[in-house]
Formats: structure tokens, C-alpha cells, sequence
């Protein structure tokens, strides 16, 4: 198996494409070119970026000076520097470092970068001074093998001075300068010492052509700066000057594997007319490499020794050349085996005057009959067997013609796994962004907006997307027939794409009525616009319309006549890609779901909002701690959105307890894990990478309440969501009266302990001046009926002097796990309100409450050592001018007032579980009663039998749609009139 790149973990990219088209590139590409490894490589690690991470991009108007004063900030390792398809100017890269794990990526974006540096004269078209782990990547575009293509006067691209750790992948260098890819610092053979050491060079998948020295690595005198782990692989070298490969001063662990290099030399130069050339002071193991097309050698190597050549095709050259040089390993072999060699033009096949090192090849095969081995040395240090004089059959490739140098069918078995992949530069794909693709309409996406609903579904104009339209298929099925008659002022249907979308092209299957059929879209301000109107005037025939607008929602209607027949629409387009941005969390988008409230409250999730991640700044707030224990788990809390958002990306503040912290979304009742963050780090950010549509978002600790979150950012965008206008002549509903605090006094208390409290029931009242929502902490003593249980149950009163209607009883727990019984007098008889368990510890209790009561009891039935400290109440007197719900119902039960009643009338509004209707007098014998959503469909429909005037009716309404919001309920009475009447459901 092939030794792969060093940089094991690719940083996250902020990619345009989502998984499906991914899973579609792979399946129309993974024979063609082994470059898509590489882009799907990148693709999996998205994830793998640590949250300081930043993604910059660099576009015709960047800097020259790719720095951390040109950034404004200093990148780390995880960093993606995007390069423009706009850049045409060169780009030199300064001091920047990412990490082992880590490296900073340079990689397109928006297609393929051409750099031209020879107008501008400058030396290279991409340089990197003093830079240590960089992976420089030209796969960030699917149509292109080469993201890259380099020109310059001097270097296509340049590793200099003390720089280390880099990677380079799927660039094409094409110019007349003198280097291709250039990596080393120049000391003349007087470095510093310890000598400078660049680890990890990795070079793959790259085009070079017409340059001096197609990769020149390495200072060529020794000793210089050391080079270890290198991996050149994959690159195709042609038509060079000088060598198409040489190296230099690469001390260990040197593989240069699988490459093609074509046609070098060309310049005459009399010492630089080889291909492959092993430099001074260098090891290497080189193997599965294609050479051919030199005027001198195809090898020379002057190593030190421990060189290996195997497998190699060697092809129109004067063959090998072994020699030594200064620095060499005496104890250290070289050894050719198993190679091809093929019209050899010289007078040997390998020519040796290296007299240091032991010298062995066998298993060659070469079909030029001539001397295979000339030894030079002068002594006998060498190992010749095995070798043969045999046909040895060319090499085809694809098209060289095309720059596609994969191997051609045909070609020897045995050379199959020699050179470069090759391939087309050009990439057949479906890019998301840019080309359209029919948008199958499915019944969940279509409306009807037809009061009643149509007589034939809209549904028939989406029944048959299978067709295929460029072969003439056509549809059979029914048309779209909204009513009868044309007895409104016009009739809709509506497509809900489930996000914006670019739609390019419209098709109507025309079945010949001569009428118009309309065909709208939504825009961004909730207008809808025309985008055609089509007069229908042949049969059986599809009508294309080019289209060109944005929006989640198309409308098709009819205006002048219900027969306008079209019984199949296909649309054309793709969705859009938005910008993600935070979405800020306040205080009205979340609530608490644990019964009686958190130990700390959920608001500690969402208290520092505007908090710089990017700049790796951290929360300093308490977590959220739902319970003392897990008892009562798991613990939940809410987020609603407040509309449709697509998230992309949520980040958790993790402090570190190793438990487990589920994110879920959902419609407000059923629920989807999205993730699970198991807590184990302390004082990071953990990023989730997402691609979710919705409104809820709930978050859950399953097993422990100690799954210590302390802030949580949320990326995405909202999603367009059609809203319907509200009817003009329904007001807003009358105000709910605010509640305030019922002061309790002493002489409101009675205590109906036998003989009195031990611990005196005032101390539930005494600090009545707290603000529970401001966590104000009662310190006073708590209640304590008696010393055991022989006495219970234990019971005070409050008389709050008239009745109120309360709304909130807040109780401060100071824990002792047991039952706090809390009732109120309802017509003379004592009835429960709540339970609370006292299961916190100097918490704050909030119970939500809707009463109307004078008198409340509050007891200890099971033990008297359920401690709480402090009680508060909240409600508003029913003298208030906006009534309750409550008391709206007794005003209109039967028997009040009924002549005064003359409207058909709801109540109450807003409603939650169900409604009552009253209907006036004109309004006896058979009504039927339909509810609308604000998209016009029909959520309810019921026929109600009315014999007696102003008598309420129940309807149960908790099959309606499970989210909140407004609905429109219209009756129809005996004589076909119709009373519409807004209403809300919490």
C-alpha cells in the first residue's frame, strides 16, 4: 500500500456542496481520476477544526503579502485560506504556521486559479518564506483536476528559507521560468550548525511543463539544509529544459514513486540533460516511476548511498549513471532490480564509478543488446545476476496531446501500476451552485389554497415528475379543476420548495383550453409577482418557460376561468447557498421544561451572546444545572426560533464533566437528535457542524443533570415562511392583565397547627420584599409545623382579603425532598393546586398557576421537614378591565342576558386545548364549520345542528396543526352566508 500524505487530519473547509452531490461526484468520477481522493479527503475532515478556527479569502484585490500584519491576525493551525478564481496577481506567504495536526490550508475556491507573475515581473506566482506547516491544495473545485495553474518569471512555487512541514497537491505549472517547484535555502555548502532540517515534503499530483528544472529540491551543494520524510508521487513532468526531477542533501526517508517524466534536457545543457537525478548527500528509495526522453541518463545518482530503484520504466536515454560524491555512506548499498529499460541509445545499460558503495542489480529486463554493466570503480564491489535481453514492450498513453498521460488500454500488465493517474484536466460534474436539475415536487410540498378545497386536487399538476419531457413523454393524468365555476375572485395553489431556491425554467404539460393559467413566486418582502402567464392554447403539449427569480414559494392560479387545464408542471433550478450567521438566543426564545424550575437557570446558556469565538474568547457564567441529582431526568429546555432557520453550525462552551448533553430539533412535540456532546473537555468550544431546517431546537441531559454547558452560539440563517395577511375587521385580542405582586401581611396568616408551629409560618412571609426572577435568596428560617409526623397533617391558611386571580407562586427551596402540598379554595371546597417536592437547594421554585380564589392552604401531610423559606405570589384582581379567560365564559354561559346576544361569537381567544362557539338567533338549524390555517388549508371541518341561540358549543381543537399561531374559523348558516372569525392558538 502507498505511504499517504503526512497531514493525516485536513483543517474544515467552508464548502459549497452537500452531501448528496458529493455521493454523485464520487459515483461519476472515482474511475476517472484518483484526484477526486483528494477532494473527498478534504470533504470528511470538515469537521476536525477547532472553534478559534477562521476561513479568509483571498481575491484579486488581496495583498501581495500574505502575513499576519496583511490578515490582521495570526493564523493557526485549522486555518483555510481560500484563494479566489479571480486572482490572477502572485501571492507570497510570510511566517505563517499551522501545526502538526493542523496545517493551515491555501486552496481555490470558485474555480481555477490562474497566477500569471511574468507581467509583473515578480519572482514567483506562490512563495512561502519561513513557513512550517502549510498543505497548498488546488482540489477545491470538482471541474478541475489542477486548481492551480502557476506561472512566473523565476518559480511556479517556492518552499524558502526556513520553512518545513509542507504539502502541495493538484497544481499545474506551465511557464518558460527557470524552476517549477522549488523547495530549499541556499548556504554554498557552509550551513549553520546544527544543520537546518525541512521534515515532511510532500509533493503529489502536480503538472509541470516547459521550465528549466521541473522540481528542484534541495541546495545542490553539501552540506546544506537537511531534508527528511519526503514523498514526491504522482506528478507528471514534461518537456524540461534541465532535469525533470533533482534532489539534494535529503538525508532520510526519501520516496519518489509514481511519476511520469517525459522529454527533459531539452536545452543541451552538457550537464543537465537527465531525468531523474539523485543529488549529493541523498538516500532514496524511488519506484513505479515512468522516465523517458533524455538526451544523456535516465538515473543518475551521485547518493550517499542506501538508494533503491525498483520498478521503474526507463525508456529513450543513454540508461543509468552511478557515481559518489563527498558526504557518502560507505556502509550503505545501491541496489537496481527489477526494472524495464527500452532503447537505450549508450554503450551500456549502467555505467558505475561508484567505488564506496556496494553495488548490486538484477532482475532487469532491457531489449537493447548492448552492454548491460560497465564498471568503472577499479574495485570489485558490486553484485550483477539475474538481468535479461528481452523485448521490452512500449508504454501508450491515453492522449498526450490532452495533458492525459494515464495509460492506455493495451498497455503491458506489468506497467499497469507505473506512473502518474493521469486523466482529463477538465472534470465532469453537477455543481450545485450553478447548474439547475428538476426539482421533484412531492405532495407534502404542495398547497391547496382553494376555500373548501378543489374539486380535482391541485396534487394532479405534480402526479407524473417522472416524465421525461426532452422524449416527448407526456402526461395522462386529470388536470387541476379548482371549483365549478369561476364563483371567486380567483383560485390558488401554492409549492413550498422548503427553502429558497433559483428557478430557471417552468414546463406546463398544455391540455387545450384556451385560458390563462398564472404562475407566481413570493418575494422577499411577501409580494407575490407574476413570472408568466400562459393562454394554454395547444393540446397535449409541453409549453417551456425560462424562468429566472428566487424564492422558496411558487403560485400557480387561475384569475379568469377554472378550466385553464394543465395536468402536469415540472420546474427547473437549484438551491441557494446562503451566508451563516449567529443567530442571538434572548430571554423570549427559551424556556425552562424541568417541573419547578432549574437549580441554575437555563438563561446561563445563552448570557453572553456576543462573545467572539473566532477570537477564542471564553464564557465565564455558571453552567445550567437543571436538578441536584438524576433523579427526576432527563431535564429539558426549549429554544423557539421564532420562524424557520436552517442551522448549520452549533457551538457548546464545554466545562468539562463527561456526561452526556443532547442537542434535538423537531416541530415543538415530536423530536430528532441532531447530536451528543459528551462533555469532556474543560473551558473549550466544541464546534457541531449541522444542516437542519427548523423552529425548535430542545436540549436534553439524559442521564445527568452535571453535563456542565456554560454558553451555546448557534449559525445558520432564516428561512423565507409565507404568512398570510390577517383578516382587517378582527382587532387584536384584548390584553391579559398584568400581574404584580400580592403582598402577604401577617394578619393574612393562620396557623392550624395544634397548639402552633415550632418553627413559626410567618417565616414563610417575612421577606416578601425579594425578587425571585432577580435570584434574590430568602435567609430567614423555614416553617417547621411540629418536630416528627405524630401530628400531621399540618396546614396554615391565607387570606389574601378578596379574591384574585393568581398566576404565579414562587417558592424558595432550601432541599429536603419532601412534599410541600399547595391548595385554594374553590367554592368552599379545598382543591389541589400543586405539589411541590422541595427537591433544590437555595432555589427559587416558579409554578405557573390560573385561579381565582380569596383563600389558599398550604400543608405538610407526610412530613413536617418539607423547607421552604419564603413564598411570593403573583395575580391581578378580577376588577381588571381585560377579563380572563374564565370569567369570559361565565359572561356567555346560558342563561346570561341572551337577548343581548346578536353576533356569532368564539371564545376564548387565544385558546389552548378547546373552543366555544356561540350563534345568534339568525344563525339556527345546520351550520358548517371549516378552520384555515394562514396558508388557506383546511384544518377542521365539522357540520353543527344549532337549535338553541347564544348556547356555547365545545369544539376540541388539539388536532389542529401542533404548532401555534393564528387560524381563521368560518361558518356557512342555511342561507349560505359566511362568518369568518380570526382566532389564536397557543
Amino acid at each position: 500500500m502507498r505511504p499517504q500524505p503526512i497531514f493525516a487530519h485536513a483543517p474544515r473547509l467552508f464548502l459549497f456542496y452537500n452531501l448528496n452531490f458529493v455521493v454523485k461526484i464520487f459515483k461519476t468520477l472515482f474511475f476517472k481520476s484518483r484526484v477526486l481522493m483528494s477532494i473527498l479527503f478534504l470533504f470528511y475532515f470538515t469537521g476536525l477544526i477547532d472553534a478559534q478556527n477562521q476561513n479568509v479569502t483571498l481575491d484579486a484585490s488581496a495583498d501581495y503579502y500574505v502575513n499576519s500584519q496583511t490578515l490582521g491576525r495570526t493564523p493557526i493551525g485549522g486555518d483555510t485560506i481560500f484563494v479566489s478564481a479571480t486572482r490572477t496577481f502572485p501571492l507570497k506567504f510570510q511566517n505563517i504556521e499551522g501545526d502538526s495536526i493542523n496545517p493551515i490550508v491555501v486552496i481555490n475556491t470558485g474555480g481555477q486559479v490562474k497566477i500569471d507573475g511574468v507581467p509583473s515581473n515578480t519572482w514567483g506566482a506562490l512563495s512561502f518564506e519561513n513557513c512550517k506547516y502549510i498543505k497548498v491544495s488546488g482540489a477545491g473545485h470538482p471541474g478541475f483536476k489542477y486548481g492551480f495553474e502557476l506561472k512566473a518569471i523565476e518559480c511556479g512555487l517556492a518552499f524558502s528559507e526556513l520553512s518545513s512541514d509542507c504539502e502541495v497537491e493538484n497544481l499545474k505549472i506551465s511557464h518558460d521560468g527557470f524552476f517549477g517547484i522549488m523547495a530549499k535555502k541556499d548556504y554554498g555548502g557552509n550551513p549553520p550548525s546544527p544543520y537546518p532540517i525541512f521534515k515532511n515534503l510532500i509533493i503529489h499530483d502536480c503538472f509541470i511543463e516547459n521550465v528549466s528544472e521541473g522540481m528542484y529540491l534541495g541546495e545542490t551543494k553539501s552540506p546544506g539544509m537537511e531534508f527528511k520524510h519526503v514523498k514526491i508521487y504522482n506528478n507528471i513532468i514534461r518537456n524540461t529544459q534541465r532535469e525533470s526531477i533533482q534532489i539534494a542533501n535529503m538525508v532520510e526517508d526519501v520516496e519518489i514513486y509514481n511519476n511520469t517524466m517525459i522529454n527533459a534536457g531539452t536545452d543541451g545543457d552538457i550537464y543537465h540533460m537527465n531525468n531523474l537525478q539523485i543529488g549529493t548527500n541523498s538516500v532514496v528509495n524511488a519506484y513505479n516511476n515512468i522516465i523517458m526522453d533524455a538526451p544523456v541518463w535516465g538515473i543518475i545518482s551521485m547518493g550517499k548511498g542506501d538508494c533503491t530503484f525498483t520498478n521503474n520504466y526507463i525508456a529513450s536515454s543513454q540508461g543509468i549513471f552511478i557515481d559518489n560524491r563527498p558526504l557518502g555512506d560507505t556502509l550503505t548499498p545501491i541496489d537496481f532490480q527489477n526494472n524495464y529499460l527500452r532503447s537505450i541509445s549508450g554503450g551500456q545499460i549502467i555505467r558505475n564509478m561508484n567505488e564506496l558503495n556496494y553495488f548490486t542489480a538484477h532482475g532487469n529486463k532491457y531489449d537493447t543488446n548492448i552492454t548491460f554493466y560497465l564498471d568503472q570503480t577499479g574495485v570489485d564491489n558490486d553484485t550483477i545476476y539475474n538481468n535479461t535481453l528481452t523485448t521490452v514492450s512500449e508504454i501508450l498513453f491515453t492522449d498526450p496531446t490532452n495533458n492525459d498521460y494515464s495509460l492506455a488500454p493495451g498497455t503491458a500488465a506489468e506497467y499497469l501500476n507505473m506512473g502518474a493517474p493521469g486523466g482529463p484536466e477538465l472534470l465532469e460534474y453537477d455543481d450545485p451552485a450553478t447548474t439547475p436539475r428538476q426539482l421533484i415536487i412531492t405532495p407534502e410540498m404542495v398547497i391547496d389554497s382553494v376555500q373548501g378545497g378543489s374539486v380535482r386536487s391541485p396534487l394532479f399538476l405534480f402526479d407524473e415528475q417522472g416524465l421525461d419531457i426532452e422524449a416527448n413523454e407526456h402526461a395522462v393524468s386529470d388536470s387541476w379543476k379548482p371549483d365549478y365555476g369561476m364563483y371567486e375572485d380567483s383560485y390558488h395553489a401554492i409549492v413550498d420548495l422548503g427553502e429558497e431556491h433559483k428557478v430557471t425554467e417552468i414546463n406546463l404539460h398544455d391540455m387545450h383550453d384556451v385560458r390563462n393559467f398564472t404562475v407566481e413566486y413570493l418575494d422577499s418582502t411577501l409580494v407575490w409577482n407574476t413570472v408568466f402567464v400562459d393562454s394554454l392554447e395547444n393540446f397535449n403539449t409541453w409549453k417551456t418557460h425560462a424562468t429566472d427569480f428566487e424564492s422558496r414559494y411558487i403560485r400557480f392560479s387561475m384569475y379568469d376561468h377554472v378550466f385553464a387545464a394543465v395536468n402536469e408542471v415540472t420546474i427547473q433550478g437549484y438551491p441557494l447557498i446562503k451566508e451563516s450567521q449567529q443567530i442571538v438566543i434572548d430571554s423570549t426564545m427559551y424556556s425552562d421544561l424541568v417541573p419547578g424550575g432549574s437549580v441554575y437557570p437555563v438563561s446561563n446558556l445563552f448570557d453572553e451572546q456576543n462573545i467572539d469565538v473566532e477570537a477564542n474568547q471564553h464564557p465565564t457564567s455558571g453552567s445550567w444545572k437543571p436538578h441536584v441529582n438524576s433523579s427526576e431526568g432527563p431535564y429539558y429546555a426549549l429554544i423557539d426560533f421564532g420562524q424557520d432557520y436552517h442551522i448549520s453550525e452549533v457551538k457548546l462552551h464545554d466545562m468539562h464533566a463527561i456526561f452526556d448533553f443532547v442537542v434535538e430539533y423537531g416541530d415543538g412535540e415530536n423530536w430528532t437528535e441532531l447530536f451528543t456532546e459528551s462533555c469532556g473537555s474543560f473551558n473549550i468550544w466544541k464546534t457541531h457542524e449541522t444542516d437542519v431546517n427548523t423552529r425548535y431546537i430542545r436540549l436534553k441531559m439524559p442521564s445527568s443533570p452535571f453535563a456542565a454547558i456554560n454558553e451555546i452560539i448557534f449559525n445558520g440563517y432564516p428561512i423565507m415562511t409565507l404568512l398570510a395577511p390577517e383578516p382587517e375587521q378582527e382587532p387584536d385580542p384584548e390584553p391579559e392583565p398584568e400581574s404584580s405582586q400580592i403582598v402577604v401581611t401577617s394578619s393574612m396568616v393562620t396557623d392550624l397547627v395544634s397548639g402552633g408551629s415550632v418553627s413559626s409560618a410567618q417565616f414563610l412571609f417575612d421577606e416578601q420584599t425579594l425578587d425571585p426572577v432577580a435570584n434574590d435568596r430568602a435567609i430567614s428560617n423555614t416553617w417547621k409545623p411540629y418536630y416528627n409526623n405524630s401530628m400531621a397533617p399540618y396546614y396554615i391558611t391565607i387570606d389574601l382579603q378578596t379574591a384574585y386571580n393568581l398566576t404565579k407562586i414562587y417558592m424558595h427551596d432550601m432541599h429536603d425532598v419532601k412534599d410541600f402540598n399547595v391548595e385554594y379554595d374553590d367554592n368552599g371546597t379545598w382543591t389541589n393546586l400543586f405539589v411541590e417536592s422541595c427537591n433544590g437547594f437555595n432555589v427559587w421554585k416558579e409554578h405557573t398557576v390560573d385561579v381565582e380564589t380569596r383563600y389558599l392552604r398550604f400543608g405538610m401531610l407526610d412530613s413536617p421537614f418539607a423547607a421552604i423559606n419564603e413564598i411570593i405570589l403573583f395575580g391581578y384582581s378580577p376588577g381588571s378591565s381585560s377579563k380572563s379567560s374564565k370569567e369570559k365564559v361565565s359572561e356567555t354561559a346560558v342563561g346570561n342576558e341572551v337577548d343581548t346576544f346578536k353576533a356569532f361569537t368564539l371564545y376564548p381567544n387565544p385558546v389552548n386545548e378547546s373552543l366555544y362557539l356561540r350563534f345568534p338567533e339568525t344563525m339556527l338549524g345546520l351550520n358548517q364549520i371549516k378552520i384555515y390555517d394562514l396558508l388557506g388549508k383546511v384544518v377542521y371541518e365539522q357540520n353543527i345542528d344549532v337549535k338553541v341561540s347564544s348556547a356555547p358549543v365545545k369544539i376540541n381543537i388539539m388536532k389542529l396543526d401542533k404548532a401555534s399561531g393564528f387560524f381563521v374559523l368560518s361558518a356557512i348558516d342555511k342561507t349560505g352566508e359566511r362568518h369568518d372569525i380570526k382566532f389564536m392558538k397557543q
